[in-house]
């Protein structure tokens, strides 16, 4: 007998993804757009068209999460029926520990925690009046621990970040829970990515990862958009304030 499929459903209406033109937020933006959501894709380098998707489900947007005009901006492409958001605009700067300066902190903080808050604030009207509205914030696994495998010295202001995205999500999901709005968390694990592959090769995971990561490879960023995506659907409506690792078992050695 053949297996049966119970595919996501999404009864909500558009989606806004920051941090959209590369990398997690791209896969994230095309899975939504291969499940017939048009999805505001934002970077602060307005993405590319996405070849094989139809023009009317894609919007591409350049835009800085910490500009101050970006209700103006979201409001041009029109965000009045936005059901999702997935705060995915990050920067990492490895600094090492010491001698980081007020800029390094504050480009860091405010890019990767403030911008978030500043979507969330944004849409936050549009995502109450939703049917089905849901948040997802990506963070990292450099929010609940220190990672010095692959760089010994670690970054502070980048898992400071991330860290204050965790709470940032869990006090989301409080205020907004009475509005039928769920905001949720994926910590990814090592993936493969542009800003990963500035450091070294992907697709092999290196010695010293290599013994640490049971799934044996760095994610891609499919694997991230996957979590993300089941977030976001109706089959989650009864998760809220939860973070989901996505770390191929990094968190067990």
């Amino acid at each position: 007998m053949a297996a049966r499929v119970f595919p996501l459903t999404f009864s909500g209406g558009d989606a806004v993804v920051t941090g959209a033109a590369s990398g997690i937020g791209a896969a994230i933006a095309r899975t939504l757009m291969g499940a017939g959501v048009r999805t505001v894709r934002l970077d602060v380098r307005t993405p590319d068209p996405e070849p094989g998707y139809p023009d009317q489900l894609q919007v591409a947007l350049g835009a800085d999460v910490r500009d101050e005009a970006l209700a103006q901006r979201l409001a041009g492409v029109g965000v009045d029926d936005v059901s999702y958001l997935v705060n995915c605009a990050g920067v990492i700067d490895n600094t090492g520990f010491a001698g980081v300066d007020r800029h390094a902190w504050l480009r860091c903080l405010e890019i990767n925690l403030v911008g978030a808050y500043n979507l969330i604030d944004t849409l936050g009207p549009a995502l109450r009046r939703a049917r089905a509205a849901a948040v997802v914030n990506i963070t990292s696994i450099e929010a609940a621990r220190v990672i010095a495998l692959s760089d010994p010295d670690p970054t502070p202001q980048y898992a400071a970040s991330k860290a204050g995205l965790h709470m940032l999500t869990q006090t989301a999901a409080r205020a907004l829970a009475a509005d039928g709005v769920r905001v949720n968390s994926v910590s990814p694990g090592f993936t493969a990515t542009p800003m990963a592959a500035a450091h070294g090769d992907t697709s092999v995971l290196p010695p010293a990862l290599a013994a640490r990561v049971p799934a044996g490879r760095f994610a891609q960023p499919g694997d991230i958009a996957s979590a993300v995506m089941f977030l976001l659907s109706d089959q989650a409506v009864y998760i809220t304030g939860t973070d989901l690792r996505v770390d191929g078992g990094f968190a067990l050695t």
